[in-house]
């Protein structure tokens, strides 16, 4: 038996093993990461197409209204050297009514450069005649067809009567008010008003036109002293 187990330990001494130890597998890498860089990288390139369209749609669209606005602006160019060829030759009533239709469009379209032109064309077509001016800026002012309509062309009148003197009948006078009123210098209004009745201008309506235009006066320097109430909600919050 001493024998056998000395043998045994020389043959476990002698015999080259191995040992093995147990090792848990790595865990696979992730790939949504990259996946998710991926998919970021291709919108980008998406929206970057989709802006640079988007631009060029822009850009031709800008380029179309300049080329509009180019043609308006031929188109009102000949049709004001239309209206100026025939000043000179024809001052007929049609005409000033064209005249004015042509005023009133570009003055409602945002061309105010060429409604402000138009609008010197109408009054130099009137003259420096003072009862011709009288008679059209108080029929644009009180006639149907054109009250209210006409306000700014009954001023520039008004401008022109009171450029030629300071010496107008009481009933010009009244009419310079009115447009002064319509266009609100309610103060120049009423300084006019009475300067057309203590000159000797008759009648109820003169009066009662003043005291119109007293009254506007009136609650316009009320309304200017008067402090703007605050809300309810605000003067609670306040009084909190």
């Amino acid at each position: 038996m001493l024998v056998k187990g000395v043998v045994f330990a020389t043959l476990l001494a002698t015999t080259p093993f191995a040992v093995l130890g147990v090792q848990e597998p790595k865990p696979a890498p992730d790939a949504r990461p990259a996946q998710e860089l991926q998919d970021a990288r291709q919108q980008l390139e998406r929206d970057a197409r989709a802006l640079a369209a988007a631009r060029a749609e822009l850009d031709a669209a800008r380029a179309e209204l300049q080329t509009v606005r180019r043609q308006l602006d031929e188109a009102l160019d000949a049709l004001d050297g239309t209206f100026r060829q025939q000043r000179d030759r024809d001052c007929s009533p049609s005409r000033s009514r064209a005249l004015m239709s042509h005023y009133q469009w570009l003055e409602g379209h945002g061309h105010a450069d060429r409604a402000a032109a138009t609008l010197a064309q109408v009054v130099d077509q009137l003259g420096d005649d003072p009862r011709r001016l009288n008679s059209a800026a108080w029929s644009l002012m009180t006639d149907d067809e054109t009250a209210g309509k006409y306000d700014k062309l009954a001023l520039a009148i008004a401008d022109r009567l009171e450029q030629l003197g300071d010496d107008l009948e009481p009933r010009l006078l009244d009419t310079v008010a009115l447009a002064r009123f319509l266009n609100g210098q309610v103060d120049r209004a009423v300084a006019l008003q009475r300067r057309a009745i203590e000159q000797g201008a008759r009648g109820e309506e003169f009066r009662r036109r003043l005291r119109t235009y007293e009254a506007a006066q009136t609650a316009l320097a009320r309304a200017a002293t008067t402090p703007v109430a605050q809300p309810a909600v605000l003067v609670a919050q306040n009084d909190e």
